[in-house]
């Protein structure tokens, strides 16, 4: 291929060099991913702050739930690896596990309701997330040379 003075035609290194449409999905999957992590935790500090800082050991947990968010957020901005892909799965899947023990059995002495309007919020991006991390994860694992 030879390139013209308008750029209408690219070379081959050129186009070689072009990221493929696969690619930013992959990119655009892996921060739509951080965006959900990132929320299960702002979700986690938001409840936190208005309810669960009285809750003996809960309240803990809701704070260290809220900083795990962010990290492992960062972290799948940062990195192209699997590893933060299975950290953000993993964390998304044992936030929604450990919901539903509450509802279910109660958590540390904390019995929690099943129903409501941020019940709903949570689990719906906890598991979204679940299903995204772990698509991308598995994908991750399939391509050669990752």
């Amino acid at each position: 291929m030879h390139a013209s003075r308008r750029g209408s035609v690219l070379t081959a290194s050129a186009a070689r060099r072009r990221p493929s449409t696969a690619s930013y999905r992959r990119r655009n999957a892996r921060i739509l991913a951080a965006v959900l992590v990132a929320a299960i935790g702002a979700i986690h500090l938001y409840l936190w702050f208005d309810y669960f800082h009285r809750v003996h050991v809960v309240g803990a947990l809701f704070l260290a739930n809220a900083a795990a968010g962010l990290l492992i957020a960062v972290w799948l901005l940062l990195s192209a690896g699997v590893l933060g892909l299975l950290a953000g799965a993993g964390f998304a899947a044992t936030t929604l596990a450990a919901f539903l023990v509450s509802t279910r059995w109660g958590l540390f002495g904390y019995h929690e309701h099943f129903l409501g309007s941020w019940q709903l919020a949570a689990g719906l991006v906890e598991l979204a997330a679940v299903l995204l991390l772990a698509a991308l994860a598995a994908a991750a694992r399939v391509r050669p040379g990752r």
